[in-house]
């Protein structure tokens, strides 16, 4: 089969791109983004997919069985958030348009529990359970959910929710409490740390986007790890394993949540509202349905996963910093601002 992948230079394209080619797949990506291909069976188109054009010119006259839609932008990585909203959509419009266009018949897009930041529910969040969006990041995959499946009299698409997707090789805010670890510092909860919210590990949502392939409808699915530790937990887990003197400290919420919301509306702090809710509420996806319907499981837990990430960035630190061209996801955080504060005083 032949796979034609949007954001294949991000973090989750080049490891789908990698577990592609080991099935057999023949890959064509297309990304912004530099990047070398991964493996002789797959090849890299640099250019915008929000462009109809781009997607023409990367795949030529290529018969196309299958699009793995990764290409998004996220909100830290951006300044303007109605740029992001457009971008992202505009996107999707593009993918959809293409796909019907060459008459593919598959279309797989990585959604996210993003589109239920505001969902206050205590309960395990099903897929019938209405999207309450609250940032543009959310709504954008909530909009490109509904235009793929405005498409289904053309082609069948599968919308995978996943939270946040951990693995060797992803960053992003995570570099920030690595090098907390790395360094012997506090590494602060809110309170007791026992939030449990739930992670995805990659190989185990490559598996389930390999999977959706063989569905012959358009559909949605949650995605997410069973036996979901509490943030304590998860942070533990690293710290035993990297032996620096760094340790778990409790911060007051009362304090400290107004103080980090207020940083972040003047531009003084990376951490948004997806993070914000990880560290204050619970979340977590009922995945009986994917487990049911696509013969799916989880293999790993959010502390394992947590513990390869931070394993691949003790050991690549230097040239993951020399490194600029590198995904939102990929990269890690060095616009600190007021936490730059907190390290030091940790």
């Amino acid at each position: 089969m032949r796979a034609l992948i949007t954001g294949g230079s991000g973090y989750l394209g080049r490891l789908l791109i990698a577990g592609l080619v080991e099935r057999g797949f023949d890959c064509i990506a297309v990304d912004i983004r530099e990047g070398a291909p991964v493996g002789p069976a797959s090849t890299l188109f640099r250019g915008n997919a929000a462009d109809a054009a781009v997607l023409e010119q990367a795949t030529g006259n290529e018969k196309i069985d299958v699009i793995f839609h990764l290409a998004s932008q996220i909100d830290f990585a951006v300044d303007s958030q109605t740029a992001l909203y457009d971008n992202n959509v505009g996107t999707t419009r593009a993918v959809a348009e293409f796909a019907k266009a060459k008459k593919v018949p598959k279309v797989v897009f990585t959604s996210s529990n993003s589109v239920y930041l505001g969902n206050r529910l205590k309960c395990s969040i099903l897929e019938n359970h209405t999207p309450e969006p609250t940032d543009e990041y959310g709504r954008s995959k909530v909009d490109s959910e509904k235009l793929l499946a405005s498409y289904s009299s053309d082609f069948d698409s599968i919308s995978i929710r996943c939270p946040n997707i951990l693995d060797a090789g992803r960053l992003g805010m995570l570099s920030v409490f690595f090098d907390f670890v790395l360094e012997g510092r506090k590494c602060w909860v809110l309170g007791r740390g026992d939030i449990r919210h739930q992670c995805i590990y990659a190989q185990d949502l490559i598996d389930a986007c390999v999977k959706a392939i063989t569905l012959c409808r358009t559909d949605v699915f949650n995605i997410g790890s069973d036996d979901v530790p509490t943030i304590r937990e998860m942070y533990q887990s690293v710290i035993d394993e990297a032996g620096t003197g760094a340790r778990v400290a409790s911060a007051p919420g009362a304090i400290t949540i107004p103080a980090l919301k207020a940083a972040h509306r003047l531009g003084l702090s990376p951490i948004g509202k997806y993070q914000f809710r990880m560290l204050t509420t619970d979340f977590m996806f009922d995945t009986a349905k994917i487990k049911r319907e696509l013969g799916w499981a989880p293999t790993l837990n959010n502390g394992q996963m947590l513990l390869k990430a931070f394993e691949h960035y003790r050991a690549h630190r230097s040239e993951i910093l020399a490194n600029s061209d590198l995904s939102a996801n990929r990269s890690a955080i060095t616009k600190l601002g007021l936490i730059r504060l907190v390290k030091m005083l940790s």
